[in-house]
């Protein structure tokens, strides 16, 4: 309901006339600027309305107020200030006076609103175009690292399975040459092409992080250690976390955790429920 319905009704309603009106004609709702000369000015209807002498000290820059308006001049208005419209008096108003606050102050400051939507709805659109790329981003480059970490793995096991395959090629080199000998003793044989007997299984300490033994005649070895730090578990296993290249194992960290002086031969167990080694350290 705008002003002129208002009235209609309530005229009729209380039997007024258009004089009881009169004040309240004038009372409008004004938001102020300072122009490019340092006045502060506000619009009604197209005509520059400035601030009543006993309002000067109320009314700044910004501000928006109920006023009351003096029309005694033709080019330009007087406005007194009669309630200053901000966030403590929006808090006490209903929701239908609030509403209809905000569609007068939209109709008569509408040339002014619109272009600060407008700057703030560029603002909002580039600070959300701007973190769509940032996650955009963000979101490539995981999903890149993880490629990189993959690929560095595939690599990683295409050296070791090279080094593996270049191991047998030369075992099986050893193990033809054998088959084509004179050598008669099977112990011989055995030790030869990396297969010893269970009872017969040593293996030595030969650097800070790397162990050999003819026992380790497979490539790839999964090599446990236990919570105390105490045991080392090695079993053959085709995804093994160890490469075993010569019988020979490197295992980085094993200096940490035990000192090493000089070569040595490790106390050894087999374990037939393990299917593998048990080394004492």
């Amino acid at each position: 309901m705008d002003f002129n319905d208002f009235l209609a009704e309530n005229s009729e309603k209380y039997g007024l006339s258009a004089e009881d009106w009169e004040g309240y004609r004038k009372n409008v709702i004004l938001s102020f600027i300072e122009d490019d000369t340092g006045k502060v000015i506000a619009w009604y209807k197209g005509i520059p309305v400035f601030r009543h002498r006993d309002s000067e000290k109320a009314i700044s820059p910004g501000d928006t107020w109920i006023c009351s308006l003096d029309k005694s001049k033709v080019s330009f208005y007087f406005a007194t200030g009669l309630q200053r419209i901000d966030a403590s008096f929006m808090y006490e108003l209903k929701r239908d006076q609030i509403e209809e606050i905000a569609s007068i102050i939209w109709k008569e400051q509408r040339h002014v609103i619109e272009p600060l939507l407008e700057d703030r709805y560029k603002e909002v659109m580039e600070e959300n175009r701007i973190k769509c790329i940032e996650d955009t981003r963000e979101k490539y480059e995981e999903q890149l690292g993880l490629v990189r970490e993959s690929l560095r793995q595939l690599e990683q096991r295409d050296a070791e399975n090279k080094k593996i395959i270049a191991s047998l090629q030369e075992q099986r080199e050893v193990a033809i040459k054998v088959e084509h000998s004179d050598i008669k003793d099977p112990h011989k044989i055995s030790q030869d092409i990396g297969l010893p007997a269970v009872e017969d299984i040593h293996v030595r300490r030969e650097g800070p992080d790397t162990i050999s033994s003819q026992f380790f005649n497979r490539s790839r070895y999964f090599v446990h250690l236990s919570v105390d730090h105490r045991v080392l578990r090695i079993k053959p296993h085709e995804s093994g976390n160890v490469i075993c290249i010569d019988n020979t194992m490197v295992l980085a960290g094993l200096s940490l955790i035990s000192q090493f002086e000089a070569p040595y031969e490790m106390i050894s167990e087999y374990s037939p429920l393990y299917g593998g080694l048990m080394l004492f350290l």
